[in-house]
């Protein structure tokens, strides 16, 4: 297995772009084009971003974390390239948030997968969150399941 580090990025980087669009273009093959809402706008609202780096110094994965209210915060934006998946990156990335949102005083962690996504909803099940009555714009949404977890 390869090391992978773990960096903070900007919103605005190009790293978070390139990894952004493409996870959006997955989600899209997923889920159908014109299904989901574009991200850039909402990247800008995030309190950070994680990305993976390979021994090459490339991009390879990204994750951020989201003020949800003084509680919580939301994880999103969860994304391995393909050819990476299935190295444990993800749970690299879910550990630095968890970390990230304890340092900043959150209890609780929520977020949103879709049900075409087993794999993610896997990785949230083994990490511990629960199945929550999906919320926001996911309220009504077929496809999304939303999870949780506490974390004192």
């Amino acid at each position: 297995m390869k090391n992978f580090k773990i960096k903070t990025a900007s919103a605005k980087s190009v790293e978070i772009k390139i990894l952004t669009d493409e996870l959006h273009k997955d989600l899209e093959l997923i889920y159908g084009k014109g299904t989901i809402e574009e991200f850039a706008e909402e990247n800008e609202k995030m309190l950070v971003f994680y990305v993976a780096y390979d021994d090459n110094e490339t991009a390879v994965a990204c994750g951020a974390l989201k003020h949800y209210d003084e509680q919580t915060a939301e994880i999103k934006r969860m994304y391995v390239k393909p050819k990476h998946r299935g190295r444990g990156i993800s749970k690299l990335i879910l550990s630095e948030l968890e970390e990230k949102a304890k340092g900043l005083n959150y209890n609780r962690l929520v977020l949103e997968t879709g049900l075409k996504q087993p794999e993610a909803m896997n990785l949230y099940n083994k990490f511990g969150y629960k199945p929550l009555k999906c919320y926001g714009r996911h309220a009504d949404d077929p496809d999304s399941r939303c999870f949780e977890k506490f974390i004192y």
